[in-house]
């Protein structure tokens, strides 16, 4: 049996969407299938049926969680699951065609909320676009010294290519240094500090291109931990 097709959990489910709802808002809608009027909710209290959310969600709305760089893992991960488990298009199959379509849409727009904002590097690079910025993939903005830094560790990643030992130090190492940068860009997002951020999420990408490296290297050499 379909989950939204039972009434008793419709009611379960319109109950739990209000407590983690999508967006708010204080002009009253109409639902599409009654007409009857609602605000913020996903599911029309009178007939149950899905609605359209505004287009123009940010993230952080979408898995309601507060916009902000520092996000509690679990608490996230609990409202991707909260709401992916309500609108899932498997949950939708005996509903109308266009529920069906809301359902896949915001499955899918739920699915890349949390693919985002789950990763500290993804996760500021999308706070600093909500505010009309971006990171450049150039060098030219770089201090000679970090360069000189980044060149100097690639070489090394490089150079450890076969040693398992290396490679697992040199994984402690950026990661050590990628938790760093992560309280850094935490504290200038806090003080507004946007171009330090940039700054800094900039640094974070290189580091990152190389935790990517190295730790895909040691599954490729089946090192284990």
């Amino acid at each position: 049996m379909h989950l939204i097709s039972c009434k008793k959990n419709d009611f379960l489910i319109t109950k739990t969407i209000q407590k983690i709802s999508l967006y708010s808002s204080e002009t009253p809608n109409k639902c599409w299938q009654c007409d009857y009027p609602y605000k913020s909710e996903l599911f029309c209290q009178k007939c149950k049926t899905l609605q359209k959310p505004p287009e123009n969600l940010d993230y952080f709305e979408i898995l309601g969680v507060k916009k902000n760089y520092d996000i509690e893992s679990k608490e996230l991960h609990k409202k991707y699951t909260q709401l992916q488990n309500i609108l899932h298009p498997d949950r939708f199959g005996r509903r109308t065609e266009k529920e069906q379509e809301y359902s896949a849409n915001l499955s899918s727009l739920i699915s890349k909320a949390f693919a985002t904002l789950k990763h500290p590097l993804d996760r500021g690079i999308y706070l600093l676009k909500l505010n009309n910025l971006t990171i450049s993939d150039t060098t030219k903005d770089l201090k000679p010294e970090f360069l000189m830094e980044i060149m100097e560790k690639s070489e090394e990643v490089e150079a450890a290519s076969n040693d398992k030992d290396k490679i697992i130090k040199l994984i402690q190492e950026i990661t050590a240094v990628l938790d760093e940068l992560s309280k850094d860009i935490s504290n200038a997002f806090n003080n507004d500090d946007l171009e330090k951020a940039k700054s800094l999420l900039v640094k974070m990408n290189y580091y990152a291109t190389l935790d990517k490296v190295l730790k895909k290297t040691k599954q490729d050499l089946g090192i284990v931990d």
